[in-house]
Formats: structure tokens, C-alpha cells, sequence
């Protein structure tokens, strides 16, 4: 990871710089406690902490080659002490990962010793968009306990459950295999279900009712995204719940069927569109066709129609059509996939 971070130091003209957000931290050093920043400088890496975790980090880094700075004062007052010590002119930072407070005062600490600050969003996007073999690993195991306890909860399912009982259910169900969630469950009935973020609510189910489940875990700090819509009994004659369904999966099949390495990431938007638009529901898919997905539940790429560049083998990402029909229903069909040379792999597999 050095090296690649000493890359990014040279492609920026920069001599330092900052990481300060967890998810940022983890990827760099897999450490799983928080509480501290790294710094790295192009011949230094120091790591700021406060006396609370001062043991735990020199037992977690005490064979690597670094600093680390224990000091009473503020975060920004030390990388500011820092840099001058060591004469550094340039602190490269990624404002995406940093509070707009610790920001303001980093940024006035470092005038004052007429330190610049070099602004770039998204420094690690393109490290962390292929994902290594323990990577997928993760995401793998994490995809397969969702899926089961996705495949429990949809035998589960009854009239008179409210939103919050199968949210709750699903809570459980993480806690038992002894992981989080990546996500707040998303569980919409109803007319709910054409909201897209909807937060369950106490709106209890009923029979031949529609129900979309929205839900992930982390497994070693990697995430799992997967939504499937459930019919409670069977739909009413008079509905289109089937009809969309089946548009809805189709649009999806397409895109599993065809993406690969080196397509277009536009073209599995533009594809899965398509078929929605040509079904006559143009106005009611809202949001993109996917997004990838790593230590972050939304990582880049956006499968979006203005979205640059191809899939790479090893990218992983989600691919969820949907339709929503205001004051009616939604629907909403998500699998977690890994990109492959000549294909995909889905790596969510509970029951549709």
C-alpha cells in the first residue's frame, strides 16, 4: 500500500497526505479500531492518537515503520506541527472523507504556516475500485448471509407483521450470524413500497399484499446489498404487480446476461432502461441501475447513464432495476454481483 500511496503523492505533486475517515483508515492498514489519523509523507508515516489508544496501536503496528504521535492536542494543531517540522509545503486531502469543522481548522492551521492545502476528491476511488481475492472473500460470505436470512425472512412473511416487526426480525437474524448491517433494512408494503427510501414504519401487512425488502450485512467490514419484492399470498387480479415484476426482472436478467469486462458502465443503465422505457414506464425507474460496492455500502462506480469508463474484471457492484408508482406500489429486484473477464458472478442468491 505504500508504494501505491507514494503514486498518488507523485500524481498530485504533492509531499503529504492526510487520511482522516475509518473506512479510508481500514482499507490502508485493516485495522477495525478507530480513533486516530495517518499522515503519510514520502520517506514518514506517522499515525495521531490520543492516550486512549495509544497501547492498542502500538500493539496493532509495532512491527511497521511508523510514527505515532500520542498528543493532547487537537488533530489538526499536530499535522500542522508536523508538516513544519519536516518542512513539507503541500498537504494533499480528500475533502469528500473529512468534517466540514476538522476541515475549516486544518485548513486555518496550515495558512498560518503558509502550508498548502491540495483539494482531491475521490484520492483512493481508483485503488479501491478492483477488489483484490480477500476482498472478494468478504463480500462473498457477506452476500451469502444475507441471502439466507433474506430466504428465512420471506418464509416468514404473514398478514398482520407490521414494517418494523420484519425490520426488527432482520436485526436479529444479522445479530445471530454475528454481523451488522450495512444498511438501516429497508421493509416497504403497500403503497410504501413506491418509495424507494422508504423507513419501515408500523403499517402492518395484509393479505395479497406487496412487500419490498431492501437489506445487507458486513462481513469483516465488507457489504452485502440485495432487495427482493414479495408477494403476500397473490396479487389482486385487477393489479399490475406481475406484470412490472416481470418487466422489472427482466430488465435486470438482461443486464447479468450480457455485462462483462470492458463494457461501457453506461451501457448497463442504458440497457436495463430500455427495457423499462419501452414497457411504457419511463417516468417511474428514478434512480440508477446500480452502484459498487466495498468497505461502503455506495461506492463508485454509479451504473448511470453519464457514468465514464468500463467495467473491470474484479469490479464488484449492484444491479437493481426498479419501478415506482406513486400512491399504488413499487418495485424493486437487487443482486450484488462480481464482474469477470467474459461475464459476471451474482453473488446474492436468495429466492425471488
Amino acid at each position: 500500500m505504500k508504494d501505491k500511496i507514494l503514486k498518488i503523492l507523485d500524481r498530485y505533486q504533492a509531499d503529504s497526505i492526510l487520511f482522516t475517515n475509518n473506512k479510508e483508515i481500514f482499507y490502508i492498514t485493516g485495522a477495525e479500531f478507530d480513533g486516530f489519523w495517518l499522515l503519510f509523507l514520502k520517506n514518514k508515516t506517522y499515525l495521531i492518537c490520543q492516550k486512549i489508544i495509544e497501547n492498542q496501536a502500538k500493539e496493532y503496528f509495532n512491527k511497521q515503520n511508523l510514527y505515532i504521535e500520542c498528543t493532547d492536542l487537537s488533530f489538526y494543531k499536530t499535522v500542522a506541527e508536523i508538516l513544519k517540522q519536516n518542512k513539507i509545503k503541500a498537504l494533499l486531502i480528500d475533502p469528500k472523507y473529512m468534517n466540514a469543522a476538522n476541515f475549516i481548522l486544518i485548513n486555518e492551521s496550515l495558512n498560518h504556516e503558509k502550508i498548502d492545502i491540495i483539494r482531491k476528491i475521490g484520492i483512493l476511488d481508483d485503488i479501491r475500485l478492483v477488489k483484490s481475492t480477500n476482498e472478494i472473500k468478504n463480500l462473498k460470505k457477506a452476500c451469502q448471509i444475507a441471502s439466507e436470512i433474506c430466504n428465512t425472512i420471506k418464509y416468514e412473511l404473514k398478514s398482520g407483521l407490521s414494517e418494523l416487526d420484519i425490520h426488527y426480525r432482520i436485526l436479529e437474524l444479522f445479530a445471530k450470524n454475528r454481523v451488522l448491517e450495512s444498511f438501516s433494512p429497508i421493509v416497504a408494503s403497500g403503497m410504501n413500497s413506491a418509495n424507494p427510501h422508504h423507513k419501515s414504519s408500523n403499517r402492518k401487512i395484509a393479505e395479497n399484499d406487496i412487500i419490498v425488502i431492501d437489506m445487507g450485512c458486513m462481513y469483516n467490514n465488507y457489504c452485502s446489498d440485495l432487495t427482493r419484492t414479495y408477494f403476500l399470498g397473490e396479487p389482486p387480479n385487477n393489479s399490475n404487480y406481475k406484470k412490472v415484476w416481470n418487466i422489472v426482472k427482466n430488465s435486470q436478467n438482461v443486464v447479468l446476461k450480457e455485462i462483462k469486462s470492458g463494457l461501457a458502465i453506461s451501457w448497463a443503465d442504458k440497457m436495463a432502461r430500455n427495457i423499462i422505457e419501452t414497457a411504457g414506464y419511463k417516468e417511474n425507474f428514478i434512480h440508477s441501475t446500480g452502484h459498487g460496492i466495498g468497505i461502503e455500502i455506495h461506492e463508485i462506480p454509479s451504473l448511470a447513464l453519464n457514468t465514464k469508463g468500463v467495467f473491470l474484471t474484479n469490479m464488484v457492484v449492484t444491479v437493481e432495476p426498479g419501478i415506482y408508482i406513486e400512491h399504488e406500489f413499487g418495485i424493486r429486484i437487487e443482486d450484488t454481483i462480481l464482474i469477470k473477464e467474459n461475464g459476471c458472478e451474482v453473488l446474492t442468491s436468495a429466492e425471488y
